[in-house]
């Protein structure tokens, strides 16, 4: 294996590692995948290349020389973090963990998290703030699912008979599948083996690129050979790979970069230095980074499960998690690893086959065994039962009395939108009211409208999935369609009073360029405006402080686990404020006459704290999907009771 190739592993490595361990320091780490994904390119393209695919057994056989590596580790690993994950989390982790270790056993965990991100409600399981052990396998099953079709690719490669047409195709590969991965929805995307393929084409490109080179340089005088040798452009070939190496190293700029620029300059950057195959890099030539790539495969699949099970906000758990990461990663690697590999056949075949029964026994076991079941204090499975009673969305155990007379919305049917619609009875008032928004909607819908004490004709609300209800953003999953039906809504049905009740998504907090002319400014009050001519009375939500995913999993692994880090989990009002600048000065900056805006993150304030659970009561006051559980939409009544003595007085019913 060449030196160079196994040092740029060993970065690719530390970049995730270094990023998994400090997440918010190093924010561009994550890009040390791609890295891995070229390095696979160029290491399939030139096995095949000098193997050949000529028939089916080809095929196999390349088959096995790939699953012979990769799965006797892979799924010893599947087992073994399964196992660890029922000792040290609690059950209410279990759920996606099984979920996912089922995934990553049939190869499939890009698809899950294709699948999860796409749902509004379960988004949840796929975010990075969920302690899940096999969170990081999604790469290897874009790894995977890539083997099994390289083999096709380079089948299809060998009717082109010259080098420069292998070259311009896999360039062509490279450059449409970079163009539709960066037009496409970024999290589909992001782990949707088809659209990384572009990726491990411009490993390909280092190949063939390298072939031309060698054959251009055949054709030349001795004489020029000797003076193009190791110059290019009249630069060091050397001094040109330092530079480019130089380039991979802005994956440890402490700020976010748009990866929309980055991802396509690092995976560049690594198949140019794969092409240059430079010999006097210093940094290529690092015996503990050629070291560090050799055990980069133990390493990958060791550090996530330990970062999620042991690590804390303490220095000492993170030098903990990376010496366990490193003791046990190079006992497998030496002792494991290598070992297999030496194996024939019949034994690799053997391996395999005890490991998934094993996986599956372990798999049935977690499921079906009590043994597996945390034991806890009785106070202390109290808090857990109490919180767990608040899952999955405050519908689920705030029931109504009252069932919707109409549910129906055909045209958001026929359009695939995400969504919930209710007409609740006639009531005994004069009053028309409605909500529209997101999940919100839903959210505080009952309790608002209890407030009503059914002093109401008609009430109703409408959720559509991405709606912030009075303007829409571009990077929003049919925000600006939403935003159309719900006009019409209103203009249709002309209810008295109008709610706007959505959680807003992070572009409403993006920097304002023009104070005189925001496009986002421009839109709320280009919709406030056609509301006015229908309404009487508008009440918006106010931004609401940003909570993470996966937040009452969280808090209750601390409840367990770090008791004393519960206070931790409040949220900074300093830096929360902070983020939240540009969204208030928007909000500001609405003009309308009917119009009122109600917070109800001041309810939530403490001191220098946004309040994240009830100290007395233990109970969290944010499930796992960013809305607000009952205990903290109960604290919010207050206010709703003062809107709806205001609606219901200042009114003049029609």
């Amino acid at each position: 294996m060449r030196v160079d190739i196994q040092c740029l592993r060993g970065l690719a490595i530390f970049f995730v590692l270094i990023y998994h361990l400090f997440p918010l320091v190093f924010v561009n780490g994550y890009l040390g995948v791609d890295i891995f994904f070229v390095i696979s390119g160029y290491l399939m393209a030139r096995n095949l290349n000098h193997s050949k695919i000529y028939k089916l057994a080809d095929i196999f056989q390349f088959y096995y020389r790939r699953f012979r590596r990769i799965l006797p580790l892979y799924y010893l690993f599947i087992a073994i973090s399964l196992i660890f994950v029922h000792l040290y989390l609690g059950e209410f982790w279990w759920k996606a963990n099984r979920r996912y270790s089922l995934g990553a056993l049939f190869l499939v965990p890009n698809q899950l998290f294709i699948t999860d991100a796409a749902d509004y409600f379960h988004q949840y399981l796929a975010d990075g703030t969920s302690i899940n052990a096999f969170i990081h396998t999604w790469s290897l099953g874009v790894e995977l699912q890539f083997y099994l079709l390289v083999p096709f690719i380079f089948f299809g490669l060998q009717f082109l008979k010259t080098t420069v047409l292998r070259l311009t195709a896999v360039i062509l590969i490279t450059l449409i599948g970079m163009s539709l991965f960066l037009m496409i929805n970024a999290q589909f995307a992001f782990n949707f083996m088809l659209l990384r393929l572009w990726q491990f084409a411009a490993g390909f490109t280092a190949l063939f690129w390298k072939e031309f080179k060698n054959l251009k340089n055949l054709k030349k005088p001795e004489d020029l050979k000797t003076k193009t040798k190791n110059t290019i452009f009249e630069i060091s070939s050397d001094d040109v790979a330092t530079c480019t190496v130089t380039i991979l190293f802005l994956c440890l700029v402490p700020a976010k970069i748009d990866e929309m620029w980055l991802r396509p300059l690092i995976t560049f950057a690594a198949a140019f230095i794969i092409f240059m195959e430079s010999e006097n890099c210093q940094l290529l030539k690092s015996e503990s980074l050629r070291y560090l790539g050799d055990i980069s495969y133990s390493v990958y699949l060791v550090h996530w499960p330990i970062i999620a099970l042991f690590t804390s906000t303490t220095v000492t758990s993170h030098i903990y998690c990376v010496v366990l990461t490193f003791v046990i990663s190079i006992i497998l690697h030496h002792f494991y690893e290598k070992q297999y590999l030496k194996f024939d056949f019949k034994s690799v075949s053997l391996l395999i086959f005890l490991l998934i029964v094993f996986n599956v026994s372990i798999q049935y076991s977690t499921r079906n065994h009590q043994f597996w079941k945390p034991k806890f204090l009785p106070k202390v499975q109290k808090i857990v039962d109490e919180n767990q009673a608040l899952l999955p969305f405050i519908t689920s155990y705030e029931k109504t009395n009252e069932s919707c007379v109409e549910t129906a919305f055909q045209e958001l049917y026929d359009n695939d939108y995400e969504f919930t619609y209710c007409r609740y009875p006639k009531a005994k008032g004069r009053l028309s009211v409605m909500i529209i928004g997101n999940s919100y909607t839903i959210n505080l819908n009952e309790h608002i409208r209890t407030q009503f004490h059914h002093n109401y004709s008609e009430w109703r609300y409408l959720c559509i999935r991405d709606s912030n209800g009075f303007f829409w953003e571009p990077s929003a999953y049919h925000s600006k369609a939403s935003l159309v039906t719900m006009r019409k809504q209103v203009e249709t049905h002309k209810p008295d009073v109008l709610f706007i009740a959505s959680r807003y998504s992070r572009g409403i907090n993006e920097p304002i360029l023009d104070e005189e002319k925001d496009e986002i400014v421009e839109r709320m009050n280009n919709n406030i405006a056609f509301y006015e001519k229908y309404v009487q009375k508008i009440y918006i939500l106010a931004p609401h402080p940003s909570y993470p995913l996966n937040f009452m999993n969280v808090f209750l692994q601390h409840v367990t686990r770090k008791p004393s880090e519960l206070e931790t989990l409040h949220l900074n009002k300093i830096e929360i404020d902070d983020f939240m600048t540009n969204a208030r000065e928007r909000f500001s900056k609405i003009k309308c006459n009917k119009c009122k805006v109600f917070d109800l993150g001041k309810v939530f304030v403490e001191n220098d704290k946004y309040l994240s659970f009830d100290r007395k009561t233990m109970l969290s006051f944010m499930d796992n999907g960013v809305h607000l559980t009952g205990p903290a939409v109960s604290k919010c009544d207050h206010i709703f009771q003062e809107i709806a003595r205001e609606a219901m007085e200042k009114t003049i019913i029609r």
